[in-house]
Parts: C-alpha cells; structure tokens; sequence
C-alpha cells in the first residue's frame, strides 16, 4: 500500500493488486483536442417546495432532485448532496476515462465508493457560527487497468496516473480546494 499526505487536509492512499505480467509501454505523449477550449454548461431548475426539475441546456434530458423527508422534503428523487457526491463519483470515471487515452492505458471495470460528512448546524439549524460545507469526504475507487503494479517502477505508472486524473477532474478539485477533509483510495485491478 502507497500512502502520501498530499495537503493537511487531502490524502490519497494507492493500493495494487498483483498484475498480469508488465508490457513494459510508456505513458504516450497524446493532446487532447479540446485542450485550449472550454465547455460551456448551464442548468435550470424550475418547481415548487423541496422538489426541482432540472434541465441542461441543449440536452434532451431533465433529472429531479428533492430532500430527506427530515429536512421536509418527500425523498422521491436524490438531493442535492447526493448528486454532489454522484457528480465527484462520475466525473473521476469521465476524466480517468480521457487521461487514460490521452496516455494509452487500457480500462476495464469501475467501481467507485463516496462516503460524505455533512454537518447540518448550518443548513438545518441555522447556526450563525460554522460551515455547511462537507466535514469530510472519502473517495475510493476500483479500477481495472493493463498497468503493471508490479515493481516500483510500474506502481509509479499508476501512481501517475491517478495523480493526473485527479489533478484534471474539475469535480475532484472543487471538493479539495473547498477546504473538505478530502481523502481518496486507489485500487489498481488486474484488466
């Protein structure tokens, strides 16, 4: 297991399953086509009490959110807070997704777990002092991959790797530069 302490608050820990044997190939020097562009997004949300219909511009789909009943809302379609935490879940596989054909890696399966502590002082209370920002969360994600984790220099591949999906999935760093304790779990599968 690889353990480094990225920032006070952002750890990411690597874990590496015996491989297959290594095909001894480099990480490729690709650029990717949209890398001087941007992607302009915006949503509306339109409804009534806790219940929001939101839509994407230009998209065919909408989606619903709601609340917990706790918080007076009927439970019938993920909160906000769900879809924060699905949105860092996806847009890792998305940008793993785009790094690892930017830099010829194979992927198979994803399994990718959030845990999330939200303190409710704020939001439910009313607290006056405090943040109603996540406490805590704690990504783990299981990927399949034709990385080696065989050897120091192969466990660096992935090392790399994960380095870099993190570094350019947006959803990632809006968590880690929000100030949530943020930890993520990597586990590297045999493809």
């Amino acid at each position: 297991m690889f353990s480094s302490c990225l920032t006070p608050l952002v750890r990411t820990r690597l874990i590496l399953r015996t491989p297959r044997a290594s095909q001894g190939r480099p990480f490729s020097r690709c650029t990717p086509l949209l890398s001087q562009s941007t992607i302009p997004v915006q949503v509306t949300g339109t409804g009534t009490g806790t219940v929001q219909s939101v839509a994407v511009k230009d998209k065919p789909y909408t989606f619903q959110a709601d609340t917990y009943t706790a918080l007076g809302g009927t439970d019938a379609s993920p909160s906000p807070v769900a879809y924060a935490l699905a949105s860092l879940s996806s847009c890792n596989q998305v940008t793993g997704f785009v790094v690892a054909r930017d830099h010829g890696i194979r992927l198979g399966k994803w399994k990718i777990k959030v845990d999330g502590v939200l303190p409710t002082a704020v939001l439910v209370g009313g607290a006056k002092e405090g943040n109603p920002n996540w406490e805590s969360v704690r990504l783990e994600v299981r990927v399949q991959t034709d990385l080696n984790a065989k050897g120091e220099e192969e466990e660096g591949r992935f090392r790399y790797f994960v380095d870099e999906v993190e570094r350019r999935c947006p959803i990632t760093q809006l968590f880690k530069l929000s100030g949530v304790r943020f930890e993520s779990v990597w586990v590297n599968e045999v493809l």
